[in-house]
């Protein structure tokens, strides 16, 4: 297959993802670092288990419909068994996959490596501290709700139901008739789930229950308050304001112009109206972002021991001295992000956070260690470790690194990418898995990020990408990080 670019460092590929791996030779890369679709599409449960039993019955391609985050069909769902069926014969035996994931999914990446054979090893953390909350405010929302309508959605859907139970329709027979699951439900329900069908969907459902125009003003009313508030939300009393940005480390966006954001950039915080909604304050339904797992995973078959496939493969191991936190990475007040930081006895604290209780290599545990001072000074006699600097005890268990800048997110003729990586990260992830000048496997490719961090840290890349409109953002930013290689060559 003819690459659509190549240099000493990275062979990028145009193309599905599936069909560029088979065309790879069997054991013929070091490592798999791959930042993969998420699979963020609202799925229901039956869904996923189809998906699933799909897999185990050989159908290892079976990809569900839907679309993902930001509406994107590519992240519809997690990469199916097939995609790592051939990662995992590409890799050479002993060869580690580090795979994101997002938390929500994470399980179902998982599963979709290990019936491909992968044996899942470890997990890492990346650790961010500029997510914005994406969740729902309940007491809002409910302070949102047009509680003055509620009485004529019930009339509405009591007028439903008694029109389907007339004619002997069943709620599945609806939903098979507009391809929906479970909507059927919520049209005829005198719970709070009740909903007003759309102006169309009313005019469908006159056809399978043959109701007559009775409610067809009031239908056409509720529809035309769609997207309305509630009068207790415009009842709210404003308290408050607050900065509308996405908090430090993010690129400044201010959502000025948006609903709610002033001049400066300022969002009023206002106190619930109703008695609900001042039950329910300070409820939400989701955590802050400040995380994203990395499954570590590995190819353990075709050898005995892990040093003897060292020796043949140069594959099997971690290379922990490399990835260790260095004294010269500061990661002070950077730690708010994660829980239990104080003597949790893990061996992934890091930074001037907390005294810790913290794992030594050698087994042992010593006392109370605090960040600023020499460890022979703190742990007991024949600490191994003080040499490698101050922190450079702790393994890579997970790693704080803020979100990607605007510098590193290219964009060409208009085009970003929504999920770019820190260049930082993806060079540390490149260092632990893969042995010196081998070969790193990514199937999607995005912006380049990886593909950038092998070329920087003296590997070979092999990238992939399906979405054309990223192809100039790969290009370029390979371009901008080989040119000072490049310039020093001329100026020798």
């Amino acid at each position: 297959m003819t690459p659509y670019y190549a240099d000493e460092a990275v062979t990028l590929h145009h193309g599905d993802a599936l069909d560029v791996l088979r065309t790879l030779p069997d054991a013929s890369v070091d490592a798999v670092v791959t930042d993969p679709p998420y699979g963020l599409a609202d799925h229901h449960p039956r869904v996923i288990a189809t998906a699933l039993a799909a897999w185990l019955a050989g159908d290892r391609d079976h990809v569900p419909d839907g679309k993902g985050f930001m509406g994107r069909n590519w992240d519809r769902f997690v990469p199916p068994p097939a995609l790592w069926d051939e990662c995992w014969r590409v890799l050479k035996p002993g060869g580690h996959l580090l795979a994101f994931a997002a938390p929500r999914t994470a399980d179902l990446m998982g599963m979709s490596a290990r019936l491909a054979g992968f044996e899942i090893r470890d997990g890492i953390d990346w650790v961010f501290a500029s997510g914005f909350p994406k969740g729902q405010d309940i007491g809002k929302a409910i302070d949102r709700m047009r509680a003055e309508d509620r009485p004529a959605v019930l009339r509405i859907t009591a007028y439903l139901a008694e029109a389907r139970r007339r004619v002997g329709v069943t709620h599945k027979a609806i939903d098979d008739a507009f391809g929906f699951n479970g909507m059927a439900v919520h049209w005829t329900t005198q719970k709070r789930a009740a909903c007003v069908p759309t102006v169309e969907q009313w005019e469908r459902l006159r056809g399978l229950l043959g109701f007559d125009n009775e409610m067809d003003a009031e239908v056409a009313r509720l529809n035309g308050r769609k997207g309305e508030v509630g009068k207790n939300f415009a009842a709210r009393e404003v308290v408050g304001s607050r900065h509308a940005g996405l908090g430090a480390g993010s690129s400044s966006v201010f959502l000025r112009g948006a609903a709610g954001v002033d001049e400066r950039g300022h969002v009023a915080i206002t106190a619930p109206a109703s008695d609900a909604a001042k039950r329910w304050h300070g409820w939400n339904t989701s955590l802050k972002p400040a995380r994203e797992p990395i499954i570590v995973a590995r190819k353990s078959t075709g050898f005995n021991t892990t040093a003897a496939n060292v020796l043949e493969h140069g594959t099997g191991a971690l290379n922990i001295d490399a990835c260790r936190t260095t004294a010269g990475q500061d990661y002070r007040n950077k730690c708010a992000s994660v829980v239990g930081l104080d003597s949790n006895r893990n061996g992934d604290a890091y930074g001037e956070c907390a005294r810790e209780d913290s794992a030594h290599p050698d087994g042992r545990w010593p006392t109370n260690v605090v960040f600023g001072h020499d460890c022979p000074d703190q742990c007991r006699p024949g600490c191994p470790v003080g040499e490698l600097g101050e922190t450079a005890r702790f393994f890579p268990v997970f790693r704080y690194e803020a979100k990607a800048t605007s510098a590193e997110r290219p964009r060409v003729n208009g085009v970003a990418h929504p999920t770019v990586k820190p260049l930082d990260l993806m060079r540390w992830l490149v260092r632990l898995v893969t042995p010196t000048a081998g070969t790193v496997l990514e199937p999607f490719a995005g912006s380049g990020t990886t593909a950038e961090a092998c070329a920087l840290e003296g590997l070979h890349c092999i990238a992939v990408e399906r979405e054309a409109d990223y192809l100039p953002l790969i290009t370029a930013r390979l371009t901008k990080a080989l040119q000072p290689a490049l310039d020093l060559g001329a100026v020798a």
